[in-house]
C-alpha cells in the first residue's frame, strides 16, 4: 500500500487497535502520511491521531473514503454495519474489517458489492512485531492475499477459513493480554521475593522475549520447558505448583470464553 502505486488508505475509526496497525504500516513505509485519512468520532481523538502519526483527519466517513483502494474499518463492532452504510464503498474499494465478531457475510450486505477481508490484529502491530488473523468473504481470496502480502511487512500472517476466525481470536487477537498479565504477576512475585522492581521489570521482560526466539526457532514448547527442568530440581518445584493450580485449565477456559463472547457478538447479525 504505498502511496507512489496510487493507493490511498482509509481508516474508519481510528482507535487504539486500528491506530496500533497504522503505526505499523507508517514505520515500515508500506503507506506514507500523505496518503491516510483517518476518522474519529471527537475532536480530542482527531488531534490525538493527527499529532501522533501525521496523517490527515476528519469526521466524515463518506468524505475520508473518496478515492480510497483500501478502507481499513476500525470502529466498534456495533457501529460497523451503519457506518459502512455511511461510508458507501465503490465496488473496487478492499474492505478489511477489524470488527470483532461481525461476520462477513453482514459486512457485504452493508456495503452491497465489493471485496471483503476480515482481520483480527493484536496490539504488537505498533512495533512491526504483530500477528494478523486473515479471513477473506467468498469471493474474495485475492484480496485477502493482497491484504496479507502488506501486513506481513508488520507481523506475521495466518490465514484461516471464517469459521475458525473466532477460535484463532482467542488466541492471538487477547493474546497480548494474557501474556500482559503473566509478567504482571511475575513481577509483583519477584518483587514479593526481595528482587527491587526495576530489576524485576527487566528480569521478566528479558526472559519473555528470549523465550519468544527460542519458540522461534521450531522446537516444540515441551521441548524447551524439559531443558530448562532437571528432575527434583528448583523449577520442577515451581512448575508442580503452576499445575496444581489449574494453569492448563485456567488457559483453556479463558480462551473458550473469548471464543464463545466473539461468536456470540456476530450472532446478532444473522
Amino acid at each position: 500500500m504505498s502511496e507512489s502505486s496510487g493507493v490511498t488508505l482509509a481508516v474508519l475509526g481510528c482507535g487504539t487497535m486500528a491506530s496500533a496497525i497504522l503505526a505499523g504500516l507508517l514505520d515500515a513505509d508500506v503507506v506514507r502520511p500523505d496518503g491516510v485519512v483517518a476518522t474519529a468520532a471527537s475532536q480530542a481523538s482527531r488531534e490525538r491521531i493527527r499529532s501522533q502519526l501525521g496523517v490527515r483527519v476528519c469526521d466524515d466517513n463518506a468524505a475520508a473514503c473518496a478515492g480510497a483502494k483500501v478502507v481499513l474499518l476500525g470502529v466498534k463492532p456495533h457501529l460497523a454495519l451503519p457506518v459502512l452504510r455511511e461510508a458507501r464503498l465503490g465496488p473496487d474499494t478492499v474492505l478489511v474489517s477489524i470488527a470483532a465478531g461481525v461476520p462477513t457475510t453482514a459486512l457485504h450486505q452493508a456495503r452491497q458489492a465489493g471485496p471483503v477481508v476480515r482481520v483480527m490484529p493484536n496490539t504488537p502491530a505498533s512495533v512491526g512485531r504483530g500477528v494478523f488473523i486473515v479471513s477473506p468473504a467468498r469471493g474474495a481470496e485475492q484480496a485477502a492475499d493482497e491484504v496479507a502480502a502488506t501486513l506481513e511487512r508488520v507481523g506475521d500472517v495466518v490465514q484461516v477459513p471464517e469459521h475458525l476466525h473466532d477460535a484463532a481470536t482467542a488466541v492471538s487477537g487477547s493474546g497480548p493480554a494474557y501474556i500482559f498479565l503473566v509478567a504482571e504477576a511475575m513481577m509483583d512475585a519477584a518483587v514479593g521475593l526481595g528482587v527491587p522492581r526495576a530489576q524485576a521489570s527487566e528480569l521478566v521482560i528479558g526472559t519473555l522475549s528470549g523465550s519468544a526466539e527460542l519458540l522461534r526457532q521450531g522446537q516444540h514448547p515441551a521441548a524447551l520447558r524439559n531443558q530448562v527442568t532437571s528432575p527434583g530440581g528448583t523449577t520442577a518445584a515451581a512448575l508442580d505448583e503452576l499445575e496444581a493450580h489449574g494453569l492448563r485449565t485456567a488457559f483453556f477456559r479463558a480462551m473458550q470464553a473469548c471464543c464463545d463472547k466473539a461468536r456470540s457478538m456476530g450472532d446478532r447479525f444473522e
